[in-house]
C-alpha cells in the first residue's frame, strides 16, 4: 500500500493525508451513488429471495420426507441446503448489516427486528461482526475474526503446539459446525478453551466483549442453537414418524443439509479474508486510510451472479468490506467502479480466478502458519513462553 502511495508522489505525511482525502472522496462517491438509487428493486430483491427460500424449503422437506430412492432423497437435501444457505448468508448476514433498514415497508428485514434462521444470536453477531470485525479488520488484538477459535494465520500471533493440527482440526472438526462456533465466539465463550490450549491466549485473540454475565451469555447461546436443533432434529423427524414415514431418513436429510451449509459458509468466508498484511490501528483516524486497509484485507473470487447469491455475494468481499450496509446484490456493479479507483491509485485489488483457487490459497496459508516461524526462539518452537 505504501508503494502505491509513493507512486503518486505521496512520500511525506502531508502528501499521504492529501491522497487519503482523494481516495475517501472516490469511495464515498460510489457509496452515495448507490445509496441514492435504493428503491423498489431492492425491496423486490429481498422479498423475492425469501419467497425462493421458502419454495426451496418446501421442496426439500417434501422430497426428503416422501423419497423412495437415493436420487430423490439427494435432491431433497440439496433443496433444503439452498434454503438454509440463502437464509444464513444472502438474507440473514446481509440483513443484520442493516442493508434494508431504510425501507419502512419491510420491517421484517430490519436488522433490529430480524429473526435469523441460523444457530446464531443476532445481537451477539451484530456486536462482534459489525461492530468489531468490520471496524478493526485485520488489526492485531482488535479484530476477533482474525483468529477464529484457536486459528493462527499470521506470524505475530504466538505459536502453540496445538497449531500443528489446525488444518485437519478446522477442515474436519470446526468447519462442519462453523455457525455454531461463530455463535460461541460472538458471545465470548471461547476464552476458557484458549487458556487451556494456547501458550499465550491473550495475544492476538481479541475478545468479543459481549454484554451480560457468563451465565446470561451461555443461556443466549443455548437458546439460539436450540431453535435450530429442535426444529431440524426433533420436530420434523417426529412429524415424519407420526405420519408413517421414516424418522431416521428425515433426521439424516436435515443433518446433511446442515453439514453442507456449514461447510459452504466456512469455505466462502475464510477464503475471502486475507490475514496478511496486518493493518495499523491508526487507520481509523482517516476514512481514506481505512478504505485502503479494507482492500488490503479482503480478496474476491470470480463467479456468476446466480452463484453469488449462494455465496451471499461474499465472493465480492472487497466491496462488502468497503460498503457493508449497501444491499449485497449491488456488489457486482459496484466492483467495476471499485476496480477503477484501485487502478487509478495503484491499490492492490485482489481477486482469485475461482472459488477453488481461493480455497486452495487459504488452506496453503493455514498450513504455513501451522508451524512456528523459522527464526523462532528454541523455547517458542516448543510452545514455551520466553522473555
Amino acid at each position: 500500500m505504501q508503494y502505491a502511495l509513493a507512486e503518486h508522489g505521496a512520500t511525506s505525511d502531508a502528501q499521504r493525508q492529501a491522497l487519503y482525502d482523494q481516495i475517501e472522496r472516490e469511495f464515498d462517491a460510489i457509496k452515495q451513488k448507490h445509496r441514492a438509487d435504493l428503491g423498489a428493486k431492492d425491496v423486490a430483491y429481498i422479498k423475492g429471495l425469501r419467497r425462493h427460500s421458502r419454495i426451496a424449503e418446501a421442496l426439500g422437506r417434501g422430497l426428503i420426507w416422501f423419497s423412495k430412492d437415493p436420487i430423490t432423497f439427494a435432491l431433497g437435501v440439496v433443496c433444503l441446503w439452498v434454503h438454509r444457505n440463502l437464509e444464513a448468508i444472502e438474507i440473514g448476514h446481509n440483513v443484520l448489516h442493516g442493508q434494508y433498514d431504510c425501507f419502512p415497508e419491510i420491517p421484517q428485514f430490519h436488522s433490529r427486528n430480524f429473526k435469523w434462521k441460523a444457530p446464531v444470536d443476532e445481537e451477539g453477531w451484530r456486536r462482534e461482526h459489525n461492530g468489531l470485525h468490520h471496524v478493526h479488520t485485520n488489526v492485531f488484538d482488535k479484530d476477533p475474526d482474525l483468529n477464529h477459535g484457536l486459528l493462527r494465520m499470521n506470524d505475530q500471533t504466538p505459536w502453540s503446539p496445538v497449531h500443528r493440527w489446525q488444518v485437519p482440526m478446522y477442515l474436519f472438526m470446526a468447519y462442519p459446525v462453523v455457525l455454531y462456533n461463530f455463535n460461541k465466539q460472538n458471545l465470548g465463550l471461547r476464552e476458557d478453551m484458549r487458556k487451556r490450549l494456547l501458550v499465550d491466549e491473550a495475544r492476538g485473540f481479541a475478545k468479543a466483549d459481549a454484554p451480560g454475565t457468563l451465565q446470561e451469555r451461555r443461556l443466549r447461546e443455548r437458546l439460539s442453537v436450540m431453535r435450530v436443533l429442535v426444529k431440524e432434529y426433533v420436530v420434523f423427524p417426529v412429524l415424519a414418524l407420526v405420519t408413517g414415514f421414516s424418522f431416521f431418513k428425515v433426521l439424516l436429510g436435515n443433518a446433511l443439509a446442515d453439514l453442507l451449509n456449514n461447510y459452504w459458509i466456512s469455505c466462502t468466508i475464510q477464503a475471502t479474508h486475507f490475514t496478511a498484511p496486518l493493518q495499523p490501528e491508526d487507520a481509523l483516524h482517516h476514512r481514506g486510510h481505512w478504505y485502503i486497509t479494507q482492500i488490503d484485507s479482503s480478496v474476491n473470487f470470480k463467479g456468476s451472479r446466480t452463484m453469488s447469491k449462494l455465496w451471499g455475494h461474499l465472493n465480492y468481499q472487497v466491496e462488502h468490506h468497503l460498503f457493508p450496509d449497501i444491499p449485497s446484490h449491488r456488489y457486482p456493479d459496484m466492483a467495476i467502479e471499485v476496480q477503477a479507483v484501485c487502478k487509478k491509485y495503484g491499490l492492490n485489488y485482489q481477486c482469485n480466478p475461482s472459488w477453488g483457487v481461493a480455497i486452495r490459497n487459504y488452506v496453503k496459508a493455514m498450513w504455513k502458519y501451522s508451524f512456528p516461524p523459522k527464526d523462532a526462539h528454541p523455547a517458542q518452537a516448543q510452545g514455551v513462553p520466553h522473555a
